[in-house]
């Protein structure tokens, strides 16, 4: 079974790329040391897997609830990239156009309370894909176990009349492929004015070689508005975001996620700090990026 970072959701803001990198990243990452899954833990995941499903054994179950984390975990990942500027206190100056950019690259380390390694990823823009019917941009995300790449999912999103639509991902590879198409494709607005909340409500779609189960969810996505924050990498005015992330089934779990993301600077558009708070019996997780490096070709 494939283990999951513990943060990519975030932007989920919308759902980005950017921000799997980020501390969102970190969030869909697994501890370095226990081999566990940090912040969404398996049992949530598995419980919204059905498990009478006739076609999807338990290894598969298992990897479908992977998907589903991914889920969560993309949606910090794709907040990034519009460039339209509206009023001073909108969101949309925290979204880098870059990021949808073939070559453009973001490696980044990070720390949270519940573990005391430091978790290593790294987000690569590619090509545009045929995916579900649309031509998006595809960005691959790896995460590092001890310097090794342990983990790899790819996510198809792009901008598109101001809006961040995201179509699905593939995480591992041969027998463990994992493929989940969003229906209809989540689309989030780039520019929010602080306060504004916005729903989407989508079918995830997971196939995989035991078969094929779906998911309804609803992301309640809520723009709070500028935020002055002091991190390892300095300090930023930036844009705080809320996502509420709802999965249907026979278990309805809840999950939070609050993310900020530098409004300027080198750091733009990326989520530098990630709050998931307790739920389930799982504590409190709180992320931070303390090093970032973001290149362009």
């Amino acid at each position: 079974m494939h283990v999951f970072r513990d943060e990519a959701i975030a932007h989920l803001r919308y759902g980005t790329r950017r921000d799997m990198d980020s501390n969102l990243w970190a969030l869909c990452q697994a501890d370095k040391g226990s081999g566990q899954m940090s912040r969404i833990d398996r049992e949530l995941l598995l419980n919204n897997t059905p498990s009478s499903h006739p076609d999807v054994n338990t290894d598969d179950r298992k990897r479908v609830a992977g998907g589903l984390a991914l889920v969560v975990c993309t949606w910090t990942v794709m907040t990034a990239a519009s460039a339209a500027y509206a009023a001073d206190v909108s969101s949309a100056p925290c979204t880098r156009e870059t990021d949808f950019q073939p070559g453009t690259v973001v490696m980044s380390e990070s720390r949270d309370n519940l573990s005391p390694t430091t978790s290593r990823s790294k987000t690569e823009t590619l090509a545009r894909e045929a995916f579900a019917g649309a031509d998006p941009v595809v960005s691959l995300h790896t995460s590092y176990l001890n310097n090794v790449p342990f983990y790899l999912t790819k996510t198809y999103a792009q901008i598109k009349d101001g809006q961040l639509i995201r179509y699905g991902d593939r995480h591992g590879d041969g027998a463990s492929l994992v493929t989940s198409t969003y229906s209809p494709p989540p689309a989030t607005p780039i520019d929010l004015q602080p306060g504004q909340t916005v729903t989407v409500n989508y079918k995830n779609k997971a196939q995989s070689a035991g078969g094929t189960v779906e998911f309804d969810i609803s992301e309640k996505l809520t723009y709070n508005g500028r935020e002055t924050l002091t991190t390892a990498l300095g300090t930023f005015d930036t844009c705080k975001f809320t996502n509420e992330i709802t999965t249907g089934g026979a278990a309805r779990q809840v999950v939070v996620v609050h993310n900020w993301f530098p409004v300027d600077g080198p750091y733009r558009g990326q989520s530098i700090r990630s709050v998931t708070p307790a739920f389930n019996g799982v504590p409190e997780r709180i992320s931070e990026i303390i090093n970032m490096k973001y290149s362009t070709r």
